[in-house]
């Protein structure tokens, strides 16, 4: 049986007002989940609907001085 590559966790802090604080307690506590929770919830959902979803994927620029292959097709072109 193989065994399953753990789960690699980072810190992250907030700092909320005490009336924010109330609030998503009160929110909790109604709902019934963890602040935790909620909170990761929230994050993914903002996070989904603005284009970072599950297929997001990181595209690097490349850097200013590197030159393409396009650039030289448009150079030849315009020749």
């Amino acid at each position: 049986m193989a065994k399953r590559k753990s789960v690699k966790y980072k810190s992250i802090a907030f700092k909320f007002t005490s009336s924010q604080k109330k609030r998503v307690d009160a929110y909790c506590r109604k709902n019934g989940v963890t602040p935790i929770r909620l909170y990761k919830k929230a994050i993914m959902l903002h996070l989904t609907h603005n284009g970072y979803g599950d297929n997001y994927t990181i595209v690097e620029e490349p850097a200013k001085n590197q030159m393409s292959i396009f650039d030289l097709l448009v150079e030849e072109a315009s020749s």
